[in-house]
């Protein structure tokens, strides 16, 4: 879809629609004109002009000050020397040493300094937790809280802090409302630190917490939450796991309110993990940061070892390792500084946009480097391949073959023209994204408040509207009247939002990929490839068999069979469909995972509902299910105001919200299995196609065998007839040529000729039959000495010949020209088996027009003969005479066609049409085509 640019309010020019006044105050506004504009606003705006900036001034000195060596804090500085550079080269003064009070800067003009709150960390003061309230299942709006349901909410250190009077999850609950506490991260201390302020207690230590034992005694209620059955013990990592590998296992319980045996089950517990997305940057430098979190927690090691060995005095000094700052990334000084190559401004707008980055994810950064190897850890998000193989170190080449990054990222393309590339302006819009599996850590305490955890994406102060969180924002605002009526009805509610993410196809927004139709594109794709890459093979399947037939064996004719031999393309095909069956198969595990949590989900709203239910047993005798309740089968007659009807209503609407839900969960587990089916067909049409190709290479095998063994039988014949006529002859021109000669043996004349003859046949047959023996004989003997012969004549000439071409050149000449003719021939090859092809499309189209034309001449034909059999019936007829002639040679007689009116020669006895026999291709046949043998 085209790409949307958000609507904001930034403009120089004069503009109405102020969304923020605070955005509209710092953003639009000249300094000269801003002063006037904030004396005119409402006290409401100017106290949210003055907050923004304070936030401003107070992040600004943490970047110059506690955090200037992180990645914002350097980017500051590169922008703060990029606009330093650009004001001298345009002759005004240094904005970075120019202050002046504006407006609406702070209460008191001096900033807030960062430091440690009630023994929390700085970071906990910047993460927002969001609050939403129900009363009588109506949204409601928290006391003392900036902004309106469902955007309201306190800050981490303001959720966990032991104070009543400041947090709000420690004061108490009225009857009929409903609280959602939302912890954005899997921190599994932020998650004891709330659930012990829940219960107004101090957080267990981590003994209590990680040894269960079978008689151990639970002193708090916190305890009872957290015991290792329902916490530690499902944590499926260890301190030897990867970060990636840490998760929860699936799981969903109730937990009994008390020890007796005939408490309820108030609370519930639920980890599932499901499915979301980031951006290809933000996954990169999470996973840097994570690297960089590390190697940090190591030097935090070694001072612990270096300090336990000073106290224990094994070493001689009492010195000990300091742990060493992240390291902040190289300033590009001398980038800056060459301002020969980049203007100045450019300058400016590059740091400007990396500062911009940079200030997104500072809050997401530091809270990494805070949390990941603290105790208990920090659980990041994992990429679709981490969460499977989590043994894994890396997974970055993994994660990038993703078919949703493949499908978001923009395509590679040479684009070096001076003008507007269109591909470059719809890769700009683009964002790499790929998927992630997060989890969902629930708690329902009491039946009235809901504690979630799950992560948020990268640089979340960003907005971002496929946010989770923000996702189930709108939903709350578009409830109806008494949809959250229990903390049930709200678990489902977020259940459903976080479980949906990967099917949801109602979100219409570019930020947001929908991975159904990317897995469906990229199926359908490989899909067609593959028919091509079929409609090729028979191509030059029939091109080979062609050429076979008329025996052209020559150089271009290997380019056919080269083709059928080479299986890359179809190798390519092949990997790309097993890497979407293999994700395919990776999700519908989550899915499953997420089946069983929720079949145990909904058990337990069953088991809740349970008392609810047993108090009226009668529905079971008007014949309705165990869980379904009329309107009105449980009113009160005699106290129509009792609200027992509403109450089982309630519990009805409850139930019936989880059930459908999970009823939703296997349609969608059916829809990955639609989608798994589709890419298996298609692996298995690629398999069949490599079989095929398999089975054309043993044909061709097979013919080349036969025509090679055809060549080297002519060839053994020729050699072998003469062979036998040299062993013959030679012997005998041999003794001719000695007794020749001019020796004075035989010049005497004293031999006769007979006496010649007595001496040249014996010793020829001799030789003749030396030889035969050698040539022809199969013995131990004779292989080894004809081998050994071979043997010391071939080392002698390959041996030279080899130490010739290496010296000379002529070796290495020789291979670039092996490759040059390599490369001509597949050139060539490719060429004409295009020519080739399309001949054939050539010939197959003039068949086609044949056979049209055929088709043609038919019917014009059995038109003319159906009306002269028409008109001469018609003559019979006038004449008054009696038809006494037999039937049509075509079938149906002259009375038949006369009783119906009007003539139809291709209706069959039965009034079928007539097919289309003579040609035998009817549905290889164009439909313009399949009209011309119907009648008029």
């Amino acid at each position: 879809m085209p790409y949307q640019r958000p609507v904001t309010c930034l403009s120089s020019q004069p503009h109405d629609g102020r969304s923020n006044a605070a955005v509209h105050f710092n953003g639009c506004l000249s300094a000269a004109k801003r002063d006037v504009f904030f004396a005119n606003l409402p006290p409401e705006k100017q106290e949210m002009i003055t907050r923004a900036n304070e936030q401003t001034a107070e992040f600004r000195s943490r970047l110059e000050t506690t955090d200037r060596h992180s990645t914002a804090g350097t980017r500051l500085q590169e922008f703060k020397r990029a606009m330093g550079q650009w004001a001298s080269l345009n002759g005004r003064p240094n904005a970075q040493y120019t202050k002046s009070p504006r407006p609406g800067y702070s209460r008191s003009q001096t900033p807030k300094m960062p430091g440690f709150v009630s023994g929390r960390p700085v970071i906990d003061h910047q993460i927002k937790a969001p609050v939403v309230y129900f009363r009588d299942g109506q949204p409601q709006d928290a006391a003392d809280l900036d902004n309106h349901f469902p955007d309201q909410g306190f800050t981490v250190a303001d959720l966990i802090a032991d104070d009543p009077n400041l947090n709000p999850i420690m004061q108490p609950v009225d009857q009929g409302v409903i609280r959602y506490f939302h912890l954005p991260a899997n921190n599994m201390s932020w998650v004891e630190e709330i659930i012990a302020r829940y219960y107004g207690e101090q957080r267990p230590s981590p003994d209590r917490l990680c040894h269960d034992g079978e008689f151990r005694r639970v002193n708090s209620k916190t305890e009872a939450i957290l015991k290792p059955g329902y916490w530690y013990g499902q944590r499926h990592f260890d301190d030897s796991s990867q970060v990636h590998a840490r998760h929860m296992r699936p799981f969903c319980a109730g937990i009994p309110s008390s020890n007796t045996r005939a408490s309820t089950h108030q609370n519930m517990v639920l980890y599932m993990p499901y499915l979301h997305w980031e951006t290809d940057r933000g996954r990169v430098r999470s996973a840097e940061v994570a690297k960089e979190a590390s190697k940090q927690n190591l030097h935090s090691v070694a001072d612990v070892i270096e300090q336990a060995q000073n106290r224990l005095g094994r070493t001689d000094t009492h010195q000990t390792l300091t742990m060493p700052a992240a390291p902040p990334p190289e300033p590009s000084t001398n980038r800056l500084n060459n301002v020969t190559r980049r203007t100045a401004v450019g300058q400016v707008f590059r740091t400007a946009a990396a500062l911009m980055e940079a200030m997104d994810s500072h809050v997401d950064e530091q809270f990494t480097m805070r949390y990941l190897h603290d105790s208990p850890p920090l659980h990041p998000r994992r990429t679709l391949d981490q969460a499977y193989y989590g043994a894994l170190r890396s997974t970055g080449t993994r994660d990038r073959d993703q078919v949703v990054y493949r499908g978001t990222a923009p395509k590679p393309h040479k684009c070096l023209g001076p003008e507007t590339c269109q591909q470059c302006n719809e890769d700009v819009c683009k964002t790499a994204r790929l998927l992630m599996v997060d989890q969902l850590w629930m708690w329902v305490l009491d039946e009235q408040t809901v504690i979630t955890c799950f992560p948020r994406s990268w640089g979340g102060n960003r907005p971002d509207s496929s946010d989770i969180q923000t996702s189930l924002g709108r939903r709350f605002c578009h409830l109806h009247h008494g949809e959250v009526s229990s903390a049930y009805d709200l678990a489902s509610i977020i259940i459903d939002e976080v479980s949906r993410v990967f099917f949801d196809c109602t979100k219409i927004n570019t930020k947001q990929p929908n991975p159904v139709e990317l897995f469906n594109a990229a199926i359908n794709d490989l899909t067609y490839k593959q028919t091509a890459a079929f409609d090729q093979f028979l191509i030059y399947t029939n091109l080979a068999s062609r050429d076979y037939k008329r025996e052209r064996h020559t150089a271009s004719d290997g380019s056919s069979q080269n083709q059928l031999l080479n299986i890359n393309p179809e190798g390519e095909l092949l990997k790309e469909v097993k890497d979407i069956i293999d994700e395919l198969h990776i999700i519908r595990s989550i899915k499953e995972q997420q089946q069983t949590v929720l079949d145990c989900y909904v058990k337990h709203v069953r088991r809740s509902l349970a008392p609810a239910i047993r108090a009226h047993q009668t529905a079971a005798a008007h014949g309705s299910s165990p869980w379904y309740f009329p309107p009105d089968a449980f009113t009160d007659r005699a106290n129509p105001d009792s609200g027992v009807t509403a109450h089982l209503q309630n519990a009805q609407h409850t139930l019936t919200n989880a059930e459908m839900l999970l009823q939703d969960h296997s349609q969608r587990i059916s829809e990955l299995h639609t989608l798994d089916n589709n890419a298996r067909n298609t692996s298995a049409a690629l398999k069949d196609l490599l079989t095929l190709k398999q089975q054309q290479a043993g044909v061709i095998e097979a013919r080349e065998a036969v025509k090679q063994a055809n060549l080297t039988f002519n060839q053994s014949r020729s050699i072998m007839i003469f062979t036998i006529v040299t062993i013959i002859f030679l012997p005998l021109s041999f003794c001719a040529s000695v007794f020749g000669m001019n020796a004075a043996e035989f010049n005497d004349g004293h031999l006769t000729l007979a006496e010649l003859l007595r001496l040249m046949f014996p010793i020829s047959t001799g030789i003749i039959v030396v030889s035969f023996l050698l040539a022809f004989s199969r013995t131990l003997m004779t292989n080894s000495v004809v081998l050994l012969l071979r043997s010391v004549t071939s080392y002698a000439w390959n041996t030279t010949s080899t130490w010739l071409a290496v010296k000379s050149g002529m070796y290495v000449a020789g291979r670039e020209m092996r490759a040059r003719a390599n490369r001509l021939r597949e050139r060539e090859g490719t060429v004409t088996g295009a020519m080739r092809a399309e001949v054939l499309r050539r010939e197959k189209n003039l068949e086609k027009l044949r056979a049209a034309n055929h088709v043609k001449d038919l019917a014009i034909t059995r038109r003319r003969m159906t009306e002269r059999a028409v008109g001469s019936e018609s003559s019979d007829d006038g004449e008054g005479g009696d038809d006494t002639r037999g039937p049509a040679p075509w079938g149906g007689g002259a009375a038949s066609t006369a009783a119906t009116g009007h003539a139809r020669p291709f209706l069959r006895p039965g009034g079928e049409k007539m097919a289309d026999v003579e040609l035998g291709e009817r549905a290889r046949k164009p439909s313009s085509q399949m009209n011309l043998v119907q009648g008029r």
